[in-house]
């Protein structure tokens, strides 16, 4: 597993153009229908006989994205000798097939994480790879990312014990992704480790870290332990593994985290999408997706074609059955334990300034383990911050008319089909260009 990341920061333009439908849009709108009626026959077998009810009601919420006839909300300029208005639809809200909605609970997943989590101490990245005998488990199995996540935890924590000669607190979140490169199920995890820790005098005792064969090896064993304790694997199969010369495992950490862009860089890179509209290219006269990356020694190619509803089968696959969470917070970063910080000077010294801000505020986590904590953005707070999040990306106000310069404000919410259908038909001001209101509903 490469341990490169790609930058992900993003490019001020100097006026905020709003999206149309994009060639996923388009994929599922050619493609959808025939995949869900093969499914059955072609996909089941392998992505799971229960998974597409779940698919297709991901996919019901993408396909409507944007779209004026699901309902719209109209923004006026608040300036009365002014009057601007305009309409906008509804955004899906969606993470792993909505592009637009995806990046911006990217963002603010990193925006969390660095303005309210991470010390400001040095960091480093891990990444966990497991061999490809044992991920068809975690196909079959999402659970088994947490289990593993909790079992990467431990490691890292009896790791810095005995570095350190005592026990220490740590911290880290560990975030498990599904995908690797063109699409392929590659689970794997990405954790961002605190580089030490605070002993029992609150003292923070930095750890340095060199040969990781003996940590590979022993999370080899452990792994292969907590698949034979759940019946996932027999004796002889785990001997098998165990026996392999090259085994599959690997943990890479060759990335520090010293510096804020660092942090936000990493933090956006573990809360990605699955796919990039840049990676992709559409011939629809053929029916088929392109999909372009760096030249990968896996495939030995850069350029892979998919039929559009192979495309979608490989897509969908990484959608996770409801309420699983990919991102989990541990140790010093699990909610009840940050909700103590308070009590130890030591640690707010190196707080991040938002949590200084709000450190008396009760935070969740009772029906966590005291050391765990799942890492979620919710709804309200994608709603609260759409106008931020455009502002910091676009560097624009999206409720600011640019002619006046005066104030825009949400007065109408439109629900009604039929309604929606009729201010078509008579051509008011509808753009049909992007979710300028998305996340405000």
């Amino acid at each position: 597993m490469s341990s490169v990341v790609e930058p992900v920061f993003h490019t001020p333009k100097a006026h905020y153009l709003p999206r149309g439908k994009n060639i996923l849009h388009t994929i599922f709108e050619n493609h959808f229908k025939d995949f869900c009626d093969t499914y059955e026959e072609q996909y089941a077998e392998k992505y799971g006989r229960f998974h597409l009810d779940r698919i297709m009601g991901v996919a019901d919420h993408f396909i409507d994205c944007g779209d004026y006839l699901k309902g719209m909300a109209r923004i006026q300029c608040t300036n009365s000798s002014c009057g601007h208005d305009y309409f906008r639809p509804f955004s899906c809200k969606g993470f792993y097939l909505c592009p637009s909605c995806s990046q911006k609970r990217t963002i603010l997943m990193a925006e969390h994480l660095t303005e309210e989590v991470f010390l400001r101490l040095p960091h480093r990245q891990f990444v966990f790879t497991v061999p490809k005998a044992l991920r068809i488990f975690f196909r079959n199995d999402r659970n088994l990312f947490a289990d593993v996540s909790r079992l990467i935890f431990s490691i890292l924590k009896e790791f810095y014990k005995e570095a350190a000669g005592k026990t220490i607190q740590t911290g880290m979140v560990i975030a498990h992704q599904t995908f690797g490169d063109m699409l392929r199920w590659n689970p794997h995890f990405h954790c961002i480790v605190l580089d030490g820790g605070f002993d029992e005098d609150m003292n923070f005792i930095y750890i340095p870290f060199s040969n990781l064969k003996k940590m590979t090896e022993y999370f080899r064993r452990k792994v292969i332990t907590l698949f034979v304790r759940k019946g996932l694997i027999n004796e002889d199969f785990s001997r098998n593994l165990l026996s392999w010369r090259n085994s599959g495992f690997s943990i890479d950490n060759s990335v520090q985290i010293l510096t804020d862009k660092t942090r936000v860089n990493l933090s956006e890179y573990i809360s990605r999408a699955p796919v990039s509209l840049k990676k992709l290219h559409y011939e629809p006269f053929k029916g088929r997706v392109l999909f372009h990356t760096h030249y990968n020694k896996y495939f030995g190619e850069n350029v892979h074609m998919f039929d559009g509803s192979d495309f979608l089968a490989e897509l969908t696959q990484h959608i996770p059955p409801k309420g699983v969470q990919y991102i989990r917070r541990y140790g010093l970063y699990a909610s009840r334990t940050r909700g103590k910080w308070a009590e130890h000077p030591e640690i707010v010294k190196y707080a991040p300034a938002k949590w200084k801000n709000d450190h008396l505020e009760t935070f969740p986590g009772d029906e966590f383990p005291e050391d765990e904590t799942e890492c979620n953005i919710s709804t309200k707070a994608c709603r609260k911050t759409w106008a931020r999040m455009l502002a910091k990306i676009y560097e624009i106000n999206p409720y600011s008319y640019p002619k006046c310069s005066s104030e825009m404000k949400v007065i109408t919410v439109i629900r009604n089909t039929s309604f929606c259908e009729g201010l078509i038909w008579l051509h008011l001001p509808v753009e049909c260009s992007a979710v300028l209101c998305e996340g405000i509903i």
